[in-house]
C-alpha cells in the first residue's frame, strides 16, 4: 500500500481534515485518486485547485461537438491561461444521425447496455431475485411515458445545433478562438473524427424540453432531413480546417479518423485550397478514410465519385501526400470495400502519375492497412522508404509474390520495429496468412488453432528474424513441393496459414 494512503488513513482515524496536509502530500495523493475525486479536491480551495490542475488536465484533449454551448466551453478554456497551455489535442467530432434510430431502437439499445453493465457487476455468489427485480423496476422507471416525445425533440435539437454550427459566421468565431489558443500553445495536435452522435440516457433525462426553442422549422421530408445532416457534417470539418487556416495555425500533427471521402475530394475551390495548406505543413499524419452513412430516404446527389474511371478521392489523396515536404510519420487505413481504388493510386507504377512517391523518402514511421497490390508494386514502395525504422502492414491482398518474399525483403530494410498484422490473402501462396496479437486472436474463425496465445510463437519468431536476422522460420520451397504443408503444420495461435478451399 502506498505511503500516501497510509497517511490518509491515519488522518481519518484521528478525525483530521485534508486542510492540515502539506501540499506535497496532497500532490502525491492525486496520483492515486480517480478523476471524479480529483475534481472534488480542486473545488475545495484555491490551493488545492492549483495542486490538482496538473493531474486533471495532464496531456488532455478537448473535443468540439456541433454545439454552440461546446464552442462556448472552448472559448472559456482558451481564456484560462494555465489550462490552455496544457491542451495537447484539439479535435472536432461530427456525424450523421441515422434515420432508423427511432425511440424504440434507442430504448432497446440503452436497455441492453444497462443490463450488460449490471450483469458484469454480479459477483460469483450471484444476486437475489429481489435485487434483480429492483434493478429492472428502477430501469423501467427511467423511461416515463413522455420519453418518446422528449427523444424526438432532442434529436431535433441536435439537428438545429448542427445547422447553427455549419453557419458561415461560426468560422470567424472559431478562428478567433483558435488564434488565441495558438498564442498560448503554439504546438498542438489537430484531430477530425466522424462518428454517429450518441444520445445517453442521462443527458436525455436532464434535457429540459421547456427551455428548447425552435429556431428553424424542422424538415418534414425525411430525404431532405438526411441530406441536410450530411451537408452539415461536411461543413463542420471544412469549417474547422478553414478556421485553422485563417488563424495561421500550421498544423504539424493531424489525425483524421473515419474522415469522409468528400473532404479529400473537395467540394469547391476554397475547400481544396484549405486542405492543400493543411497538408503542406504536416509532419505526422494518421488517416482512416470513411464514407458518410447512406440512407434509404436519400437521393444520391453528392457529386461524382469517379472521373475517367478513377476514384476522385483516391487520386486526390495521392496528390495531397505529394504536397507534404516534411512528413515523418504516416498511418493510412483504406476502406475495405474500395481498398483496390486507393491502393492503385498509392502503389501502382503503371499509371500516369510519377513514381516513386516523393513523400516516401523522408518517412521514419509507416503504417498501411487494407491494401491490395502486386508484390512488385509493394516492393517498389518499400525500396523508396529508405529511412523507415518502424513499419506496420496489416490486412493486405497480395496479388503476386509470396509472403516469404515479403519477409525476406523486410529483412534487408534494417528496421527497428516491424509488425505484419491481420489477414493476408496471398494468391500465389494459394491461401491466407493470419497474424494476430493477443487482443484479437480469439476472434479468428479458424478452429484448428485454439488454445492460449503463443506470445513467443511463430509471429514473434518472424518479427525477430526481420529485425535481427538468423534463419527464417518459414521455408520458401521444399523438395517435394510441400511448402504449404510445412506452413500449415508450423502455425500457432499467433501466426498460421490457411489454404484456400478447392
Amino acid at each position: 500500500m502506498p505511503l500516501a494512503y497510509l497517511y490518509l488513513i491515519l488522518l481519518l482515524s484521528l478525525n483530521l481534515t485534508m486542510d492540515v496536509l502539506p501540499s506535497e502530500l496532497v500532490d502525491l495523493l492525486c496520483y492515486y485518486l480517480p478523476t471524479q475525486s480529483t475534481k472534488s479536491i480542486r473545488r475545495t480551495c484555491k490551493a488545492f485547485a492549483a495542486i490538482g490542475e496538473p493531474h486533471l488536465f495532464h496531456n488532455f484533449e478537448f473535443r468540439l461537438f456541433p454545439s454552440r454551448h461546446r464552442l462556448y466551453q472552448l472559448e472559456q478554456l482558451v481564456a484560462h491561461p494555465t489550462i490552455a497551455t496544457r491542451l495537447e489535442t484539439l479535435a472536432y467530432e461530427s456525424g450523421v444521425q441515422l434515420e432508423y434510430a427511432d425511440y424504440r431502437y434507442w430504448r432497446a439499445q440503452v436497455y441492453q447496455e444497462e443490463s450488460s453493465k449490471f450483469s458484469r457487476g454480479i459477483t460469483t455468489d450471484g444476486i437475489s431475485q429481489d435485487e434483480y427485480r429492483r434493478f429492472h423496476t428502477h430501469l423501467d422507471s427511467r423511461f416515463p411515458p413522455d420519453m418518446g416525445a422528449k427523444y424526438a425533440l432532442y434529436r431535433e435539437h441536435l439537428d438545429q445545433e448542427a445547422t447553427a454550427m455549419a453557419a458561415p459566421e461560426i468560422i470567424a468565431v472559431l478562428s478567433k478562438t483558435m488564434q488565441d489558443l495558438r498564442l498560448r500553445k503554439p504546438s498542438m495536435k489537430m484531430k477530425l473524427v466522424m462518428s454517429e452522435p450518441q444520445i445517453t440516457l442521462d443527458e436525455l433525462t436532464m434535457f429540459d424540453a421547456s427551455c428548447y426553442a425552435r429556431e428553424l422549422p424542422p424538415d418534414v421530408n425525411p430525404r431532405w432531413r438526411a441530406q441536410k445532416r450530411r451537408q452539415n457534417c461536411l461543413m463542420h470539418f471544412t469549417t474547422f480546417l478553414e478556421a485553422a487556416f485563417l488563424a495561421k495555425w500550421e498544423a504539424s500533427d493531424l489525425a483524421a479518423i473515419n474522415i469522409p471521402r468528400e473532404i479529400l475530394a473537395g467540394r469547391d475551390p476554397r475547400d481544396i485550397e484549405v486542405i492543400n495548406v493543411t497538408f503542406r505543413t504536416l509532419q505526422h499524419l494518421q488517416l482512416a478514410v470513411g464514407e458518410l452513412p447512406h440512407s434509404d430516404w436519400l437521393a444520391r446527389g453528392d457529386g461524382d465519385i469517379y472521373h475517367r474511371g478513377r476514384s476522385l478521392a483516391a487520386n486526390r489523396l495521392a496528390r495531397l501526400l505529394d504536397m507534404t515536404k516534411e512528413l515523418r510519420s504516416l498511418a493510412i487505413e483504406f476502406p475495405s470495400h474500395s481498398m483496390a481504388e486507393y491502393s492503385f493510386e498509392i502503389f501502382n507504377r503503371t499509371n500516369i502519375d510519377r513514381f516513386p512517391r516523393l513523400w516516401l523518402s523522408g518517412l521514419q514511421v509507416l503504417n498501411f492497412s487494407n491494401i491490395q497490390c502486386t508484390w512488385d508494386d509493394l516492393k517498389a514502395v518499400l525500396d523508396a522508404a529508405i529511412q523507415v525504422k518502424t513499419l506496420r502492414l496489416s490486412d493486405c491482398r497480395l496479388e503476386t509474390g509470396s509472403m516469404v518474399d515479403l519477409i525476406y525483403a523486410l529483412r534487408t530494410m534494417r528496421l527497428e520495429r516491424v509488425c505484419l498484422d491481420g489477414c493476408w490473402c496471398v494468391y500465389e501462396d494459394d491461401g491466407e496468412w493470419h497474424s494476430h496479437d493477443e487482443a484479437i486472436y480469439t476472434k479468428c474463425s479458424v478452429s484448428l488453432y485454439e488454445g492460449p496465445y503463443a506470445s513467443k510463437g511463430l509471429r514473434n519468431c518472424i518479427e525477430k528474424f526481420i529485425i535481427e536476422g538468423g534463419k527464417c522460420p518459414l521455408p520458401a520451397w521444399t523438395v517435394g513441393g510441400g511448402e504449404q504443408h510445412v506452413w500449415e503444420t508450423g502455425g500457432d495461435t499467433s501466426w498460421h496459414y490457411i489454404p484456400f478451399p478447392h
